[in-house]
């Protein structure tokens, strides 16, 4: 086969493997997650519930948020760059009650707060990558 044939076919073959290489898993993470319920309505707060997950692209944990039975924190996608979660609930991201969302997502290394939307009483779940 001539050079040129060869060059073009690698050339075509390039955008699918970049393609392939940006959504490819990293494999799992290692998240320290705490979860602070909180009130308005007293100067004494719970105590926070700590712990740390090591998940994989779909895995998922469940908390318990304050007015509500569950929520589900799935992990979508880890890549190089970002980790991607979504949630069984609309949650705020770092107190902001205007953009409430089911997806979420954080720098490798980094750290996310979700909160509960409400303004007297809920929860705020920070996780973090160790």
């Amino acid at each position: 086969m001539a050079r040129g044939p060869r060059l073009l076919l690698a050339l075509l073959a390039l955008p699918g493997a970049l393609l392939l290489t940006a959504c490819g898993d990293d494999g799992p993470v290692e998240l320290d997650v705490t979860v602070q319920d909180w009130s308005g309505w007293s100067r004494e707060q719970p105590e926070p519930e700590r712990f740390t997950r090591t998940l994989a692209e779909g895995d998922s944990f469940t908390v318990d948020v304050l007015g509500e039975d569950e929520l589900e924190v799935t992990v979508v996608q880890v890549d190089g760059g970002e980790i991607a979660l979504e949630t069984s609930a609309r949650l705020a991201v770092d107190g902001g009650l205007r953009d409430l969302a089911t997806s979420f997502s954080f720098d490798r290394g980094g750290s996310i707060e979700l909160e509960t939307p409400t303004l007297d009483a809920g929860t705020r779940i920070t996780l973090a990558e160790q």
